[in-house]
């Protein structure tokens, strides 16, 4: 499981994103369900999956349904809105805290000559503001 999206490592710890990717496949689950899954792989405890479910549910990425026995888990975001969100957050963060360098980055990325269109927006885009700076 660990080695299926290795996008997400760096967003979430890496129990937090077995859970979660989980908790995607399976849509509704129990702590027992999750921990079934992630046992077939690891030596993992009951309990350290349940604690990492809760957590994330304070974190308002799994909904907890309290209901029944069994405390019942759903994604409160989808894996792509969770992705998306998260770069997002992690992209503004770089380009306030250093802006030069993360400019420089992405029009570095971007002038690789795979995407020419979109460093044609990036230009118009530069050449918009500037007009509106004068």
């Amino acid at each position: 499981m660990t080695n299926q999206n290795p996008e997400l490592r760096g967003l979430l710890g890496p129990l937090e994103t077995d859970v979660m990717e989980v908790v995607w496949r399976l849509e509704d689950s129990t702590v027992r369900d999750v921990h079934a899954e992630l046992a077939s792989d690891r030596d993992i405890a009951y309990t350290t999956v349940m604690t990492t479910m809760t957590r994330l549910a304070s974190k308002g990425l799994l909904e907890r349904d309290t209901s029944g026995l069994a405390h019942r888990y759903r994604p409160a975001v989808s894996r792509e809105e969770y992705a998306r969100s998260t770069v997002t957050s992690v992209v503004d963060w770089l380009v306030h805290a250093f802006p030069t360098p993360a400019m420089r980055y992405f029009v570095d990325v971007m002038d690789d000559g795979s995407e020419p269109e979109a460093m044609e927006v990036l230009r118009q885009r530069i050449d918009e503001s500037r007009q509106q700076e004068q």
